[in-house]
């Protein structure tokens, strides 16, 4: 029988200690969301979408490959150098072992990359056109 009176009394008193969560109205909760979602919702009126039109997305295209080999130092020389003279081309830096590759651009054509490989060529030595995955950005603001 005693043993009925704990077993009555821990029911009793363990819901009254058990909270899931507690009562005060703060959430605690922090979300973590991308930088780049604040650009597709930064003109967003609160009844529709109106601000902006296009996507950010990827597709097969071709990059001008300025720098092939084994030296980080270079290829880090080779990319702050580029960025300076050609300030709104994207740069692409990769490491696949033991090689340094940086690529440059984003051309939806061949005839596209030739522009820039024709530039490029002179100064850097070996430079190639080379496929690649390309980020395609079609956002415009229509306001």
């Amino acid at each position: 029988m005693k043993g009925f009176y704990l077993i009555f009394l821990w029911m009793i008193l363990l819901p009254a200690t058990l909270w899931a969560q507690s009562r005060d109205d703060s959430s605690g909760v922090v979300v973590h969301t991308d930088p780049r979602l604040a650009i597709l919702f930064a003109n967003k009126p609160e009844r529709g979408y109106q601000g902006m039109r296009g996507s950010i997305h990827s597709a097969r295209g071709y990059r001008v490959q300025i720098y092939n080999g084994r030296d980080r130092n270079l290829a880090q020389q080779y990319k702050v150098e580029f960025i300076r003279m050609h300030p709104g081309v994207a740069t692409y830096l990769s490491y696949i072992a033991p090689t340094y590759r940086l690529k440059v651009g984003n051309f939806k054509s061949r005839e596209e990359a030739v522009k820039l490989y024709r530039q490029l060529s002179e100064r850097y030595s070996p430079c190639m056109i080379v496929p690649d995955i390309i980020v395609i950005n079609t956002l415009r603001n229509e306001h």
